[in-house]
């Protein structure tokens, strides 16, 4: 249902910092494909997301979900398409606005957002607090509380909460629990897993740590230098360990620390 054909993309063109980011990607996912994604700093994962979701243009190439060409969509249009959720939990919600406000916004994705508020009614805020309540966070009993005053933690919650509520096509989740502390951090990767398997959500996931990217998801890509150098799924992924990837990265020119891809 995703579909990437020869992506590239370069900053700094004719520069002495110029880099390619993006070296000839194609890629395709298919529905309910959850798939992790891992590679060095500078491998090209987070530029690989903000081509898909439209925050960067290609070079050359093209961006297809479900036979449409986005391509040359801007990223408020493709927001009908995709869900996203940022590393950062203060991205992604409206800190002076309710919790119920910002479930309100999301569950008017991709359409006109001016009369939102009419959202907030009784039957919506039954099915508002329904959903929180699934998060086990105590958020269904705080509907009127700024979002800004919510922990690192429940913000990021609730950011997932908020971009899957209307199932997107494509859930993009770029290392989504990196600033959360080790606990939180488990809590929303459970939250992220039950969320796409009960919805089979398409989701593509960027993670610096080996071991979430081998105990989530059905198929795992490593990138380096702007290339997928590694993609593999099923019973091959399950079979894979910590000690296979690291041989992996090990053969790239850039390979990061242990420490760093462990967690």
């Amino acid at each position: 249902m995703l579909k990437l054909k020869n992506i590239y993309k370069t900053f700094h063109v004719g520069t002495i910092n110029e880099r390619r980011a993006l070296d000839d990607i194609n890629l395709v996912l298919n529905d309910g494909d959850f798939v992790t994604v891992i590679g060095g700093n500078g491998a090209g994962k987070s530029t690989l997301q903000n081509v898909i979701s439209g925050t960067i243009n290609p070079d050359f190439g093209t961006v297809e979900i479900n036979g449409v060409d986005i391509t040359k969509l801007p990223e408020h249009k493709r927001a009908k398409y995709i869900g996203r959720v940022f590393q950062d939990p203060m991205l992604g919600t409206a800190s002076d606005m309710w919790i119920e406000e910002n479930l309100a916004l999301a569950f008017k994705r991709g359409e006109k957002r001016s009369a939102f508020k009419w959202m907030i009614n009784s039957d919506n805020t039954k099915f508002f607090k329904s959903q929180l309540a699934k998060l086990g966070l105590g958020l269904d009993e705080r509907l009127k509380t700024k979002v800004k005053l919510l922990s690192g933690g429940q913000r990021q919650a609730l950011t997932l909460l908020m971009s899957t509520l209307k199932k997107p096509d494509l859930l993009m989740l770029d290392e989504h629990t990196a600033a959360l502390d080790p606990k939180t951090a488990s809590l929303v990767l459970g939250l992220t897993k039950e969320i796409v398997e009960n919805s089979n959500i398409t989701t593509l996931m960027i993670t610096h740590n080996m071991r979430d990217a081998l105990a989530y998801g059905n198929r795992l890509i490593m990138m380096d230098q702007g290339r997928i150098i590694f993609d593999v799924a099923g019973e091959e992924k399950q079979k894979l360990t910590v000690d296979d990837l690291l041989k992996k990265f090990n053969q790239t020119k850039d390979a990061p620390s242990d420490a760093m891809l462990l967690g």
